[in-house]
């Protein structure tokens, strides 16, 4: 797991154009594997029992065993998704992001970061996004985590589907820009445009295609 973590840890720095400079140091990391203790835990530290891991500022409390027969003891997607949010405070610390943007990114880079790993595609990787049905409009409101895991899930899939198209339809060396504009306060309209200028005609032209989107 530490070693996943390290390989996570450098895919995600680089891809957001980090050098090693720039996240000096090491994670704490809390590995659980009762699921009872995880429970309790998640109770303890006030977070919604639908939570399968997560970080606080760059260190991760995990509980990743995978529940699918023959699957490996832990799931490496999740180890990254959690990854990506420990870079993310190491790049950007103090800064709050928002959350479309804080949990599209970690999906998109939990499928990534395995894939690269493995040598393999990244579609090999990225799962069917059943839930990712939230207007973009909706998905820029959401200030806190809903209660309703119904709406947790539209909210991770609807975020991953976007950050998805961004870093698959459009130069993905540009993501650091995009996310600048968006920590600067300019809304996803606003961000799409200022950064792609060259690649998005206008914002309508972006939801006919990004509607489209299904990889």
């Amino acid at each position: 797991m530490a070693r996943e973590v390290e390989f996570d840890i450098n895919f995600v720095a680089t891809a957001l154009g980090a050098k090693k400079e720039q996240y000096p140091g090491k994670s704490h990391i809390f590995i659980f594997q009762d699921d009872n203790e995880w429970q309790t835990f998640l109770n303890t530290a006030n977070k919604p029992a639908w939570m399968a891991s997560f970080a606080m500022r760059d260190e991760l409390y995990l509980n990743v065993r995978s529940t699918t027969p023959g699957a490996p003891t832990f799931d490496s997607q999740t180890l990254a998704h959690e990854t990506t949010h420990a870079v993310v405070a190491r790049l950007y610390p103090g800064t709050r992001w928002p959350l479309w943007l804080n949990e599209g990114l970690a999906e998109y880079m939990g499928a990534a970061s395995v894939a690269a790993r493995k040598n393999q595609p990244i579609r090999r990787h990225e799962h069917t996004l059943d839930f990712a049905g939230m207007s973009l409009d909706t998905l820029q409101q959401i200030r806190v985590y809903p209660d309703d895991p119904v709406q947790v899930a539209q909210l991770y899939e609807t975020a991953e589907k976007l950050i998805r198209y961004i870093m698959t339809e459009l130069p993905k060396e540009r993501i650091t820009q995009f996310i600048s504009a968006v920590l600067a306060g300019r809304s996803l309209q606003d961000a799409l445009l200022y950064v792609y200028p060259d690649k998005i005609a206008s914002y309508d032209d972006f939801l006919k295609k990004y509607a489209k989107f299904t990889k």
